[in-house]
């Protein structure tokens, strides 16, 4: 039993190494989530129970889509847990765990989703799931508390209420010591899962350039503070660990960085019309929408055969499930 038990965890250890020397051999999902694990221990420092009840309820969501997909017999090439914790990692500190629980679901059902219908479709269902989630529920999930407890609105919130750019210390912002998403407050735990992102050979430095020269557009027109609105955990989490994603980006070399430009520049932009830092989230929601839309319709206008083929299969079986079901006569006895 004890020999058992050493040589797997050698072999734990091996795989480990293995990862930390090749992590571009690694499944797609293990690395982004391991990108995941400095916000997901972050949040845990600063809010505590609230963090890990967030990562249960994204697990709980993950398994039970894992489940699912087990019943209908579909693939998955991207485990469902992953866009359940991007989902939650965004949910408002001092929202209930009632929201939570909605991303959660809704993310897994995207997935689900994603992999049955449109497979080839480059997208991070799971911040598309809290900009739902967010713009349905008119602000559900935007609630906020600091570490210690007190209701407060986030600093890019702060911000609009006062028009003051030194509301908040920079050092604090940076560390995440901060109102904000219960996963994603701490610019510095965002940097180091970025960082492993880029080590991994998943993370586009190109598109995370590009994001902050559009970044600096509005912010240069609007004469604001550089170091405030740029000091944000949320922010980057989107940009950095959603956007700049390899496995979500278009497979295009120009528009990878006119992806990263326009979005910057509108997730900055539209942050002064209401939403705070939560408009900032839902852009970057919506390009990734707008971008694999752009390409669905590229390729529907080369395979327009195949396109009507899949149509008229969708009518088919949409007829035979509107059809009302009837009893067949019963049989006389012979």
């Amino acid at each position: 039993m004890r020999g058992g038990a050493t040589a797997a965890l050698q072999a734990a250890l091996t795989y480990v190494k293995h990862i930390g020397l090749e992590p571009e051999a690694a499944p797609p999902s293990l690395v982004a989530a391991i990108a995941l694990v400095p916000p997901v221990i972050a949040g845990a420092i600063f809010f505590r129970v609230e963090a890990l009840l967030v990562v249960a309820v994204a697990l709980a969501a993950g398994l039970l889509a894992h489940v699912a997909a087990r019943l209908l017999g579909q693939p998955l090439d991207v485990t469902p847990f992953l866009p359940a914790l991007v989902g939650v990692a965004l949910v408002g500190s001092g929202a209930t765990l009632t929201w939570a629980v909605a991303v959660a679901v809704v993310a897994a059902a995207f997935e689900l989703g994603r992999a049955r219908f449109v497979p080839a479709a480059r997208l991070q269902v799971g911040i598309v799931a809290y900009a739902a989630v967010l713009l349905l529920s008119r602000g559900g999930p935007g609630v906020y508390v600091t570490p210690d407890g007190v209701s407060t609105a986030e600093p890019i919130r702060m911000w609009l209420q006062s028009g003051d750019g030194t509301l908040v210390d920079p050092v604090r912002l940076y560390v995440g010591n901060v109102a904000g998403p219960v996963l994603a407050t701490s610019l510095l735990a965002v940097a180091v899962g970025a960082a492993w992102l880029w080590y991994s050979r998943r993370l586009s430095l190109l598109v995370v350039l590009t994001f902050l020269a559009g970044a600096l557009v509005p912010i240069g027109l609007g004469r604001w503070s550089v170091p405030y609105q740029l000091d944000s955990g949320p922010l980057w989490f989107a940009a950095a660990l959603v956007l700049a994603d390899r496995h979500t980006l278009p497979a295009s070399g120009v528009g990878r960085p006119l992806l990263g430009f326009l979005t910057g520049a509108a997730a900055l932009a539209v942050r002064a019309r209401g939403l705070a830092i939560e408009a900032s989230l839902a852009m970057v929601a919506g390009m990734q929408v707008l971008t694999v839309v752009v390409q669905g319709l590229d390729w529907v206008r080369g395979h327009r055969r195949e396109t009507w083929a899949r149509l008229r299969e969708l009518g088919e079986v949409a007829v035979t499930l509107g059809r009302p079901h009837r009893p067949r006569p019963a049989q006389p006895p012979s």
